[in-house]
């Protein structure tokens, strides 16, 4: 048994040692590769990795690209593709038809700009800060109750549409990730559960501060607070590039 163990070490050893004696190759050739001139990567191009070449060049020119132009585009392709070559994979295969890589060289989409995770608070915050609004100046205007509480005062009405953004733009993000990436569903109601309870909590605390510091407010500034806060969320969307919705 023990000899058949030191048989399976030494196989072992033997095949991490060729594993690392092909990577060390592949590195050399690689290096090799990228620091030849382009003219001499063309040297070496297979027939067909040549015709496919030879036609991107063809669809570049027709493009509006100067042989200049095209020439650099194709330069900078040729280490990827003789690397590739060596494996066996040719061009067709690597980047798919001439007609879709020279529409990609030619006009090349942009990556679409991540949004950060506090720029999508705001904008949901901005909203939220227009529905509390309306609310509360709805509730202002037909209190019979003139005295108003701590609760509905501006600093509240702050506080609140922040903390609805930040948890709302949380779950949004979550529930737009793949399947296997979300976390389950328990963990998701859990961290909702948890956000509701404190703001349940930050709203009974907000009773017993002072009105100079958390003032309330008349029932029309609440409503003008609100059109201005969702007029400057459509000003805000738009400098900041977002086009997603605040809601799924």
């Amino acid at each position: 048994m023990a000899d058949d163990l030191r048989e399976r070490n030494k196989k072992a050893a033997e095949k991490q040692k060729r594993n690392s004696v092909k990577k060390e190759k592949q590195e050399q050739i690689a290096q090799k590769i990228n620091s030849a001139d382009a003219d001499e990567l063309r040297k070496q191009l297979s027939n067909k990795n040549e015709e496919y070449v030879f036609k991107l060049n063809k669809y570049l020119t027709d493009d509006d690209f100067t042989e200049a132009e095209a020439k650099e585009s194709i330069d900078k392709m040729l280490p990827e593709i003789i690397e590739n070559q060596i494996k066996g994979i040719p061009a067709n295969q690597l980047y798919g038809p001439v007609s879709k890589k020279a529409g990609d060289i030619a006009h090349p989409v942009k990556p679409k700009k991540k949004t950060p995770f506090w720029a999508l608070a705001i904008d949901t915050s901005l909203l939220f800060f227009a529905l509390f609004g309306v609310l509360y100046g709805i509730v202002g205007l037909t209190s019979k109750d003139k005295t108003a509480q701590n609760q509905t005062g501006i600093i509240t009405l702050i506080l609140l549409a922040a903390m609805w953004g930040v948890l709302l733009t949380w779950f949004n993000l979550q529930m737009r990730k793949p399947k296997s990436e979300r976390p389950g569903l328990m963990i998701t109601i859990g961290y909702m559960g948890a956000g509701l309870v404190i703001m349940f909590v930050f709203l009974g605390l907000m009773q017993f501060v002072p009105t100079t510091i958390n003032p309330p407010l008349d029932g029309v500034v609440y409503l003008i607070l609100a059109v201005i806060a969702y007029a400057g969320r459509f000003f805000y969307r738009r400098f900041m590039g977002i086009k997603t919705r605040s809601f799924i």
